[in-house]
C-alpha cells in the first residue's frame, strides 16, 4: 500500500479533531469573555446598589435620628428645670402642676412625641404630660434590672403594650439623673408611639420585595416597610453576616438571606452615635439583577445558538471533506485490494521521476506478476483468485517502506515505486518480497485450504536519458518477461545502459 496514501488518510482523519479543537477553543474563549463581562457587569450593579443602600440608610438614620436628638435635647432641658424635687417621694402639688404643664408644652413642641414624664429613684412617675401616668412605675430596662452603674447617655428601648404605662407599644427615650457613682436618682422619659415610627417608615416608596426597617439595640423590630404586623415588636433573628455596632456612628453593608421571608438582599445599615437604633435598607438581589439576568439569558441563548450553528456548519464541512476524500480515495484506490490503483501509482511515479530529474538521486521500481494465475482461477475459481490477489497486495504493503508506494496495475500485475533506491537495492527488496510470497499460506480456497503461489518480478532503475515513467516501466516489464521465461518465481534486473 502507498505510505503516502496512508499519511494522507491520517491527515484527513486528524483534521476533524483539529477543526473541532479549534472551534471549541474559539467558543471557549468567547464563553470565557462573556462570563467575565457578565460577572463584571453583575459586580458593578451590586456595588452601585450597595453604595445606594448605605447612603439611603444613612439618610434615613439622620432623618429619624433628628427626632431622637430633638427628644434628647428636650429631656436634657427637662432635667435641668426639675431640680432636686424629683428625688423626693412626693412633689408639692403646686410644683407638680407646674411641671405637668411644662411637660405638656414640651411634648407638643416635638412632632410624633406622645408624652414626657419625670420619674424618681424608684422609677415612679412624679410628673407627666399625661397626668394619668402619675404614680405608675416605669418599665424601662434601667428600672427593671437596676444595674449597679449607669452612664450619662440617651437610653432607647422598645416597650410592648402589655408593659407600657399607656397600654400602647412605644419607643422610650430616657435621660437619667445620676449620682457621682452612677446610681439612679431619677430622670426624664419621653414616649414615641410605635405607630408613628411605622407611619414614618411607610411614607417611603419601596420597590417590590425591597425592605426598610428600624431595629433597636436588642434586635427588636420596631418598624418595617412593607409592614409585617406579626413580627413588629419582636426580637427577630439577624441576617447572616450582619455586623454589630458600638456606641459610635457607623454604617455597613452585606449580602444575606432575610430570615423573615427568605429573600436574598443587599443590606445597608446605619446607626447614629449613642443612639441604639439601626436603620436598615434592603434591596432584593433578584430584583436589581432582573435586567442583568435578562441580558445574561439573551447572551447565553445567543451563545448556545452560535455553538449550535458552528457545530452544524463544522459537521457539514467535515461531511463534505469526508465525501470528497472518499471520492478521491475511490478514484486512487483499487476496490479489490485497497492499495493504490494504476492511475494513482503512475501519478506518484511521475512525481518521483520529476523530483529525481531535478534534484538528482536514485529511483527504481519493480513489476510483480502472479505465476500461473490463470491456472489458479481455473483450478479453484475466480473467488480464490481474488483472494490470492488480495494476499499479494497485503504482502507488498507490508514490505513497502515509508517512502515507497505499492499498487495494482491491473489483473494480477502489481508495481512498486521506490524513491532514493538504486537497481541493486530494489532487487534486494524484490527478492525479499518473492521469498515472503513463496512462504505465504494465508490464501485459502473455498474449502479453507491454503493455496500456494509464487510471483515473478522485474526490476528497473532510472537511467541517463529517461524522460518518462514509461521508459523505466518498459525496462521493468521486459525484465519481468525475462523472469517469466527464465522459469518464474524469480527476480530479474533490467539491463543497464553502457
Amino acid at each position: 500500500m502507498s505510505r503516502k496514501g496512508a499519511r494522507s488518510s491520517r491527515r484527513v482523519s486528524q483534521s476533524p479533531a483539529i477543526l473541532y479543537s479549534a472551534l471549541f477553543a474559539i467558543l471557549a474563549g468567547v464563553a470565557a469573555w462573556l462570563g467575565v463581562d457578565l460577572a463584571e457587569g453583575r459586580g458593578r450593579i451590586v456595588a452601585e446598589r450597595t453604595v445606594l443602600a448605605v447612603q439611603k440608610s444613612q439618610f434615613m438614620a439622620q432623618w429619624f435620628g433628628t427626632t431622637i436628638i430633638s427628644v434628647d435635647y428636650v429631656l436634657r432641658d427637662v432635667i435641668g428645670q426639675t431640680g432636686p424635687e424629683v428625688l423626693r417621694p412626693r412633689l408639692d402639688p403646686e410644683r407638680g402642676r407646674q411641671l405637668n404643664g411644662m411637660l405638656a408644652e414640651k411634648t407638643a413642641s416635638v412632632p410624633r412625641l406622645t408624652g414626657i414624664s419625670i420619674y424618681n429613684s424608684d422609677c415612679v412617675f412624679v410628673a407627666a404630660a399625661d397626668t394619668r401616668l402619675l404614680g405608675f412605675r416605669s418599665n424601662q430596662k434601667s428600672c427593671a434590672e437596676r444595674p449597679e452603674a449607669l452612664t450619662d447617655k440617651t437610653y432607647i428601648q422598645y416597650v410592648p403594650a402589655e408593659k407600657s404605662a399607656s397600654r400602647r407599644p412605644v419607643i422610650l427615650v430616657s435621660r437619667h439623673l445620676l449620682s457621682a457613682d452612677g446610681k439612679l436618682l431619677g430622670g426624664a422619659l419621653a414616649a414615641i408611639d410605635l405607630s408613628h415610627a411605622q407611619d414614618w417608615i411607610s411614607s417611603f416608596t419601596v420597590e417590590d420585595r425591597d425592605v426598610l426597617a428600624i431595629v433597636d439595640g436588642d434586635g427588636v423590630l420596631l418598624a418595617r416597610n412593607p409592614e409585617l404586623p406579626a413580627v413588629i415588636g419582636t426580637r427577630t433573628p439577624q441576617p447572616t453576616g450582619q455586623p454589630s455596632f458600638g456606641e459610635q456612628r457607623s454604617s455597613a453593608s452585606f449580602v444575606a438571606v432575610s430570615p423573615l421571608d427568605g429573600r436574598e438582599r443587599i443590606f445597608g445599615l446605619s446607626k447614629l452615635e449613642n443612639i441604639p437604633l439601626i436603620l436598615m435598607v434592603g434591596y432584593d438581589l433578584a430584583g436589581i439583577l432582573t435586567e442583568w439576568s435578562k441580558r445574561a439569558g439573551q447572551l447565553a441563548a445567543g451563545f448556545l445558538l452560535l455553538v449550535a450553528l458552528a457545530t452544524l456548519g463544522l459537521r457539514s464541512y467535515l461531511t463534505t471533506v469526508r465525501q470528497r476524500e472518499e471520492l478521491r480515495r475511490q478514484a486512487d484506490t483499487d476496490p479489490l485490494t485497497g492499495v493504490p490503483n494504476r492511475r494513482h501509482l503512475m501519478s506518484v511515479a511521475e512525481h518521483e521521476l520529476a523530483r529525481t530529474l531535478r534534484y538528482g538521486g536514485a529511483l527504481a521500481l519493480f513489476m510483480v506478476d502472479i505465476d500461473h494465475f490463470k491456472a489458479i482461477n481455473d483450478t479453484w475459481g475466480h473467488p480464490t483468485g481474488d483472494r490470492v490477489i488480495q494476499v499479494l497486495a497485503a504482502a507488498m504493503a507490508a514490505s513497502a517502506r515509508e517512502q515507497d508506494t505499492a499498487g495494482r496495475l491491473g489483473g494480477e500485475e502489481f508495481a512498486a515505486v521506490l524513491p532514493e533506491t538504486d537497481l541493486e537495492g530494489a532487487a534486494i527488496m524484490a527478492e525479499r518480497l518473492r521469498e515472503a510470497v513463496e512462504a505465504i499460506t494465508s490464501a485459502l480456497d473455498d474449502q479453507g485450504q491454503p493455496v500456494r503461489f509464487t510471483v515473478s518480478i522485474g526490476v528497473a532503475a532510472i537511467q541517463l536519458g529517461d524522460g518518462s515513467v514509461e521508459d523505466i516501466l518498459g525496462r521493468a516489464d521486459r525484465a519481468l518477461y525475462a523472469a517469466k521465461h527464465g522459469g518464474r518465481n524469480r527476480v530479474e534486473m533490467a539491463a543497464t545502459a553502457e
